[in-house]
């Protein structure tokens, strides 16, 4: 049987992968004032769809904003204070080297690296967009994901997949940063 503390972690990365991934409901968690925690929870859900009309695999990570700063500030970023009128110009930099050191990508057996499109800011949330062009046929699929590990213990990273006509999803935690789908 599951302690309490587990069960009650587990409902809110649930509620967390729900909220992260619809499109309708808003985040509405409170924001946090300096040195405190704005959520009880530490998550990021990513989206990856194989586009078999443009043969481009799309991809869109959705992440906490005040985590992200957080992480991006301890890549000496400095902050950035994304989605406001004095976001840093270099930001798009940033997070695009942010996502490359911490997002792996291995189609067929094979490294291919993503192409950073932007992001979205978003209440408290930020939608970074990422595409892997060139993907023909998509057999297997390993993926590394340490988003925000380096800066929260309690860090997990869900990522849902679409590609062949079927629907899988990955969690990430510390202790499993590479996985592998076979299509």
């Amino acid at each position: 049987m599951q302690s309490k503390p587990s069960w009650i972690r587990l409902m809110g990365i649930m509620l967390a992968s729900i909220l992260l991934t619809s499109e309708t409901v808003e985040l509405t968690f409170a924001k946090a004032t300096e040195g405190t925690t704005a959520h009880p929870f530490f998550i990021s859900v990513g989206q990856n769809d194989h586009n078999t009309v443009t043969n481009v695999l799309e991809m869109s990570f959705r992440i906490f904003t005040d985590d992200l700063e957080h992480a991006l500030e301890m890549m000496g970023a400095g902050r950035l204070h994304l989605g406001t009128e004095h976001e840093e110009e270099k930001a798009d930099l940033y997070i695009d080297r942010y996502l490359t050191q911490h997002i792996g990508f291995e189609i067929n057996g094979g490294r291919v690296n993503g192409i950073f499109l932007g992001k979205e800011v978003d209440i408290d949330a930020t939608w970074c967009y990422v595409e892997i062009v060139n993907i023909t046929a998509l057999e297997t699929m390993t993926v590394t994901n340490t988003l925000l590990f380096d800066a929260f213990e309690d860090q997990i990273n869900l990522v849902h997949v679409k590609a062949n006509d079927q629907k899988k999803s990955l969690v990430f935690s510390k202790q499993l940063v590479r996985q592998t789908l076979d299509f």
